[in-house]
């Protein structure tokens, strides 16, 4: 019987235990939601915090094509990189000597500003004037080709925001008659005028910039590079012939390139230019930068220049 009590007492304790078990578990899950539900709260309010100055602050441009977002914000930010850069350069270079005059900058410039957006421009050479030109197309795309492949990556690395590719020109301005002679033998074949340059063994065509460079329809491409003086300078031939043949070839955009030459006073330039930019398609001179207007062409066409060129290329001793 004493066994039998002492089991019924811990029969009768039992619910107890179980009671005070639940209780605690409930006031542990009540602890837990309000911290849950306390944190939610906090989290909406300061993401609806985040988003409403967001909106206020900025204004987000749309692109031109599908109207997509270039994600330019209007209004007390601080000017673009390239701006602040141009700046920078040129208040720390104004006693350089050699630089493109205003009667230079001046006609570059107003056919920039004038392009359609966005607007692709090419750059034969890293100079002085690199980074106005990135700034001054802003909006569009722009690509720098120079020979010296440490320059081009020191630059790169000084300035991330400026697109640099290097090349290896193989002509020599001591042979450039013959060049050109060779270029209208082979007209016909590898140095047509209207070609994808990127299959080409042409001698004067650039074939080793990245592929991208060559699938782009260009409206600006100025020559201020290579080295164009000494014997065994590169000269600018090879620029010249490839501007020509990327402004003929082009499967889409404006079927009009502007193509300006620095240094356009030396028959190192002279010659290749009446050649393969033409002297009918120059619409202005101005000291020493010619400016060309090379027109799209038919790809069963097999001549560079529509009037025939007078000039009787001489053939080297």
């Amino acid at each position: 019987m004493k066994n039998s009590n002492s089991n019924t007492r811990l029969i009768l304790l039992h619910p107890y235990i179980q009671k005070q078990g639940s209780s605690n578990r409930l006031w542990l899950l009540a602890f837990v939601s309000f911290f849950t539900i306390a944190f939610l709260l906090t989290l909406i309010c300061t993401r609806e915090s985040i988003t409403g100055k967001t909106a206020a602050a900025s204004t987000t441009v749309t692109g031109p094509v599908g109207g997509s977002s270039l994600g330019s914000v209007i209004g007390g930010n601080p000017l673009p990189t390239t701006v602040i850069n141009t700046l920078l350069h040129y208040a720390s270079k104004n006693n350089e000597s050699y630089h493109m005059a205003y009667s230079e900058l001046k006609p570059i410039s107003d056919v920039l500003r004038k392009c359609s957006s966005p607007c692709n421009f090419l750059v034969f050479g890293l100079t002085q004037e690199t980074l106005l030109w990135k700034a001054l197309n802003h909006n569009g795309r722009t690509v720098f080709v120079d020979e010296n492949r440490y320059y081009a990556a020191y630059y790169e690395e000084l300035h991330p925001e400026i697109d640099a590719f290097d090349v290896q020109y193989t002509a020599k301005i001591s042979e450039t008659r013959k060049l050109i002679a060779s270029a209208k033998e082979q007209i016909r074949n590898e140095c047509r005028p209207v070609q994808n340059l990127l299959f080409s063994d042409c001698k004067l065509g650039i074939n080793d910039l990245p592929n991208h460079v060559y699938e782009v329809d260009w409206d600006v491409i100025l020559i201020d590079g290579p080295r164009g003086n000494g014997p065994d300078g590169p000269g600018r031939i090879q620029p010249m012939f490839t501007s020509g043949v990327l402004a003929r070839s082009k499967k889409g955009g404006n079927p009009k390139t502007h193509i300006f030459v620095h240094d356009y006073y030396r028959d190192v330039e002279t010659m290749p230019g009446d050649e393969f930019l033409c002297k009918e398609n120059m619409v202005e001179y101005n000291d020493t930068l010619a400016h060309f207007v090379v027109e799209r062409m038919e790809e069963n066409r097999f001549e560079y220049c529509r009037k025939k060129n007078n000039n009787a290329v001489k053939k080297d001793s």
